[in-house]
């Protein structure tokens, strides 16, 4: 090696690249050979050595490859190796071996009852060991690709299968709650997307008179032809003092809603209302003009119609009536309602025959007699049921304003809790003082402990008027007696719990304290608490609070003729 290293020192290349390789492949080689010399010279030493008759009869292999099979039978005993025994298969076979490799990766994992979306804690584990499962470690052969690994071990495990509601897929059953979360839109969404659609660079401006509801303002709403009811609305009480930055519009919102349920609709309202058979009113567009206010009810802040019965709602999501489902109690209307219990209670063929002339102008054409009755009680509710069509039909038109018939069409499920009553929570006694903050003096002075005393009042006067219901004024003859939710739209100008997202995380109640109304306005005898519905702030007179009869009587006056803008 010293003449090579020589010889290449005398010849040396005249370009240096050349050199520089020749160079590397010769040291190359001399560091092969010294290694070829180094092992053999350590093979005859341990030659010479002597050894135990077990490792020369035996001798102890190297580098032997270990399947992720062996592995799994190792960590988990168990689950595994007995299992074989019994004739049980619970892990199959490798149906190829992996390439012969020297390295191997270790490869933590968890072996779970079932599925999970976080790694198990250090208190669990130990129920884990002890049920045969949790933390284990298994080695791979580095060269190893995917299908080999798959291929070594499946774990086959029986899972009831749930059907999704709204895609109608099949999933594991401890995976639907996760799935259905994130399957479809939920109400929220369907709120948040109407509540983007509303074109906030124009205003639709509506002037009426607030004792007119709901006629006055669908009338002015219809001649409002220049502006499109997509954009913000804005209202103006006529001889109100009041510039509306929201409180105003869910007042009106509050009073039409409302109002258009009682006008323009029939029926028990715990079970859900049909339209009204009217055609002047169809004929004046009015039921399009409802859908209209519907729709901007639910996009800006208005409460939600949540009156209409189960299979109006399904045409209004279609634009279809499933005759099959209607039965009955789909009747909402009076007269129809009486001929059904006439015909049910007939006894006998005479009483039957008396109507007569109702029954066919319900459209029944077979024989009319006690054999007949389910036929003729089916040709009435088809009746009662089938003519609203059209005044469906017109809500429906009106309900595409931001895309609310499409979403509805799309997500039915996400969207029945906006118009068929029973999932839309009323205001309470607990949600209002839940949303009270008031603003205390300071901590431990005589203001701060009346203060206190009149918080609590306010609590003792919601609660009481919850409990009775209005039984007591009803049976003094007042005509409407105060509840909560009137007590609520005193404060904030709505009457319904906030549905948009964003209102529902915002909305709270300021309560302020007015300790010198005397000072400030001389001698008298009454104060009434200041309301500011646009900022949601309510200001009681401390002075004239001082017991709850006098809380009481004042709030209840203020709640019944109070509702009007008279300052600014």
């Amino acid at each position: 090696m010293t003449e090579s290293n020589g010889e290449n020192g005398n010849n040396m290349p005249q370009r240096q690249g050349q050199g520089a390789v020749e160079s590397a492949a010769r040291n190359l080689v001399s560091v092969l050979l010294n290694s070829m010399a180094t092992n053999s010279n350590s093979m005859a030493t341990n030659s010479n050595c002597p050894t135990r008759p077990s490792e020369t009869e035996l001798p102890v292999p190297r580098n032997v490859p270990v399947t992720v099979q062996q592995e799994m039978t190792r960590s988990f005993p168990g689950y595994f190796k007995s299992n074989f025994s019994r004739g049980k298969k619970r892990c199959l076979t490798a149906t190829k071996q992996l390439v012969k490799t020297s390295k191997t990766t270790a490869l933590n994992f968890y072996l779970l009852p079932k599925n999970t979306s976080h790694t198990p804690l250090p208190t669990e584990e130990l129920e884990l060991i002890q049920a045969g499962m949790g933390r284990q470690t298994v080695s791979l052969p580095e060269d190893g690709d995917h299908t080999e690994s798959s291929e070594e071990v499946w774990i086959v495990e029986n899972k009831c299968k749930v059907v999704c509601p709204i895609c109608t897929k099949e999933f594991p059953d401890d995976e639907i709650t996760f799935h259905a979360s994130l399957c479809g839109e939920s109400t929220e969404d369907i709120l948040d997307f109407l509540e983007h659609q509303v074109d906030t660079t124009t205003e639709f401006k509506l002037c009426v008179d607030r004792e007119d509801l709901p006629d006055r303002g669908i009338l002015q709403w219809k001649r409002k032809k220049a502006a499109s009811p997509a954009s913000t609305l804005k209202v103006v009480f006529i001889g109100k003092a009041g510039i509306d930055t929201g409180a105003l519009r869910k007042e009106f919102l509050s009073d039409m809603v409302s109002g258009i349920e009682n006008r323009f609709f029939e029926g028990a309202g715990n079970q859900g209302k049909n339209p009204k058979y009217s055609l002047t009113d169809l004929d004046n567009e009015n039921f399009r003009t409802i859908g209209e206010i519907m729709a901007v009810s639910l996009a800006q802040g208005g409460p939600p119609p949540a009156f209409l019965r189960g299979w109006c709602y399904s045409f209004l999501c279609t634009g279809e009536v499933d005759l099959n489902s209607l039965s009955k109690e789909d009747v909402a209307d009076l007269e129809s309602c009486q001929l059904i219990s006439r015909v049910e209670d007939s006894a006998d063929a005479q009483s039957l025959m008396l109507n007569t002339d109702e029954i066919i102008s319900c459209g029944n054409t077979s024989q009319i007699n006690l054999d007949s009755k389910e036929s003729i009680i089916r040709a009435i509710v088809l009746h009662s049921t089938t003519r609203l069509i059209p005044m469906l039909q017109k809500i429906r038109k009106g309900l595409e304003l931001y895309g609310l018939v499409d979403q509805m069409a799309t997500n039915p499920e996400a969207c029945r809790s906006l118009f068929v009553p029973g999932n839309i929570i009323k205001p309470d006694a607990d949600f209002i003082m839940t949303s009270v903050q008031p603003n205390f003096s300071e901590k431990g002075t005589s203001k701060e402990r009346t203060e206190r005393k009149i918080i609590n009042f306010l609590q003792d006067f919601l609660q009481e008027v919850e409990i009775s219901d209005g039984e007591t004024e009803r049976a003094a003859g007042v005509a409407e007696p105060v509840a909560v939710p009137h007590v609520l739209q005193w404060m904030t100008g709505q009457a319904h719990i906030p549905i948009l997202p964003d209102e529902k995380r915002r909305f709270k109640i300021t309560c302020n304290f007015d300790h010198n109304c005397r000072e400030r306005l001389g001698d008298h005898s009454v104060c009434y608490p200041i309301v500011s519905a646009c900022t949601q702030t309510v200001t009681f007179p401390v002075q004239h609070l001082s017991t709850y009869i006098d809380f009481r009587k004042i709030m209840s006056e203020a709640v019944k003729y109070g509702g009007g803008f008279h300052r600014i």
